[in-house]
């Protein structure tokens, strides 16, 4: 978590049904050893039918992962934006892991993505990721 004028923190969103309009997103960090982000564990994404993103990289080393979500169509192909940085794309950490549905198609997502295995998705998938052991019970 980064504390001070802004304050940034883990989310991990679960069994949520998310309509949207726009690109999905965000979470920021200031370096790759920071541990902060999103992660959307068995989520509907759904909304009008388009090309939005799952997530952009609107500042460095983002990090964002969907696992096991239902996703429609309207997902751009590519998956993810660099928002025009490609800088970016060594910074960003953008990952899926079994999702399912049309817009859950990973072949034509951007090189820098990853189709996550358990292995690297299991940090993102429970109350580990916020650290939900030592305040939820």
């Amino acid at each position: 978590m980064k504390v001070g004028p802004i304050t940034y923190i883990n989310v991990i969103f679960k069994d949520l049904s998310i309509s949207s309009l726009a690109t999905l997103d965000h979470s920021t960090r200031n370096s790759e050893q920071e541990d902060i982000g999103f992660s959307f564990v068995n989520c509907s994404v759904t909304g009008n039918e388009g090309a939005i993103y799952l997530g952009r990289a609107w500042e460095n080393y983002l990090r964002m992962v969907y696992s096991y979500c239902d996703i429609d169509n309207i997902i751009d192909p590519s998956g993810w934006s660099d928002w025009n940085q490609p800088s970016r794309q060594r910074d960003a950490m953008f990952g899926e892991y079994e999702c399912r549905g049309k817009g859950a198609d990973t072949r034509n997502r951007v090189w820098w993505s990853k189709s996550l295995g358990f292995v690297e998705a299991t940090p993102f998938l429970d109350t580990h990721f916020i650290d939900g052991e030592d305040w939820i019970t």
